[in-house]
């Protein structure tokens, strides 16, 4: 069970809300971000984000180049943390639904070697005088032995389906690269590693065209009966992309 919780809404001013989530609506040269919370437990911070191109030429949106700047108390210079990539995420999931799906029809080479072992002890048996007891010993283990191979592969093909699900929902809902025409809009999922828990306040910046539009958050921690923690100051740790990820217990 992890230690605390975090909290993230807009740092105030001018907000909408669109579909359950409290948006922070900034424009720069008939560009239009809007981007609201849309998850804080888990790997990763999330936000949902919104481009319109109300412009007269096209211009690219590209996730991986967004950023989020974390500030801490008394400290004066801010953590910037560069979103995932989603792209990389989509190959990684790709590259792990095959290789399960791969192992799951895969017949071990211990299993063949087993088989051939136990086909050849069949042939020699009666050479070797072998018992009764020592057959049926002999066919249990190899029976067992097939037993525990077949309950890899399904192992692998319940991974390998579980895989194609978190595949399915990450083409589906993240922020992928892509051209916007005039008049056009892009909508999707940006995550950002979970490293700056302990920051009280969050910019997420979205570069679009030459420009930079940013929203502004208020992060708090809670622990689980509700009661808020007091920020510490970064330490090195905190500031590392090697931190603990938040949720784990502390």
């Amino acid at each position: 069970m992890p230690s605390y919780y975090v909290h993230v809404k807009p740092a105030g001013g001018a907000t909408r809300w669109e579909d359950g989530l409290e948006l922070v609506t900034t424009e720069a040269d008939s560009l239009e971000v809007r981007m609201g919370v849309a998850a804080t437990a888990g790997e990763f911070l999330e936000f949902d984000v919104a481009v319109r191109n109300r412009s007269s030429r096209p211009v690219l949106v590209a996730p991986e180049q967004f950023y989020l700047l974390a500030y801490y108390p008394d400290f004066p210079s801010p953590k910037q943390l560069p979103a995932t990539n989603p792209e990389t995420t989509i190959e990684t999931l790709q590259q792990k639904a095959a290789e399960h799906e791969k192992q799951s029809t895969a017949l071990p080479a211990a299993e063949v070697l087993a088989g051939v072992n136990n086909t050849l002890a069949d042939l020699t048996t009666k050479r070797r005088n072998e018992t009764t007891a020592q057959y049926e010993a002999r066919n249990a283990a190899h029976q067992a032995e097939k037993a525990r191979h077949e309950q890899q592969r399904t192992a692998q093909a319940v991974q390998a389906v579980a895989t194609r699900e978190q595949l399915a929902a990450a083409e589906e809902s993240l922020l992928r690269k892509t051209t916007l025409n005039p008049g056009y809009a892009a909508r999707g999922r940006v995550r950002f590693q979970r490293y700056v828990d302990a920051a009280t306040r969050l910019r997420v910046v979205v570069p679009v065209a030459g420009h930079e539009l940013a929203g502004d958050f208020i992060q708090t921690r809670f622990t689980p009966n509700g009661r808020p923690l007091t920020p510490p100051p970064p330490t090195a740790a905190a500031q590392s992309p090697a931190a603990p990820t938040a949720g784990s217990p502390r």
